[in-house]
């Protein structure tokens, strides 16, 4: 016969055995756990989307440097040789130049921002010295 304990309120509960104790703290945790991971992810997908808002550029740029990298760290099969390989060379170098027309993209935005910046800069110590004379 199970022995029996009371619960909080004093009512004559059976007692509960070890093994399902160490179950029940597991699920606890596990949930837990599930919450927090749930949260952070939501919480980096949403600053995901405000960084690829503000910086379109370098999100493709990553992209494709992700992209070149999975593609030089996974092994080439003697299969996908044969059947791609002056494909594969064609996309290689289409790849290649994509990637440096965003590179190249990617610069020439960052000297027209640095230049309004540049040009701002210099009006406003201009008004500056301008205005002590």
């Amino acid at each position: 016969m199970a022995a029996k304990t009371t619960d909080e309120t004093g009512k004559r509960t059976p007692r509960r055995g070890r093994a399902a104790d160490v179950l029940e703290s597991a699920r606890e945790r596990t949930l837990s756990a599930y919450e927090a991971a749930r949260g952070r992810t939501t919480d980096v997908t949403r600053q995901v989307t405000d960084q690829l808002s503000v910086y379109p550029v370098g999100a493709v740029i990553a992209g494709l440097a992700a992209g070149a990298l999975f593609g030089v760290l996974l092994p080439r099969t003697r299969r996908e040789t044969e059947l791609l390989g002056a494909t594969g060379r064609r996309l290689a170098v289409a790849a290649r130049d994509a990637a440096q027309k965003g590179v190249d993209a990617g610069r020439e935005r960052i000297d027209q921002v640095t230049g309004k910046v540049v040009n701002k800069v210099g009006s406003a110590v201009m008004e500056v010295v301008g205005g002590k004379d």
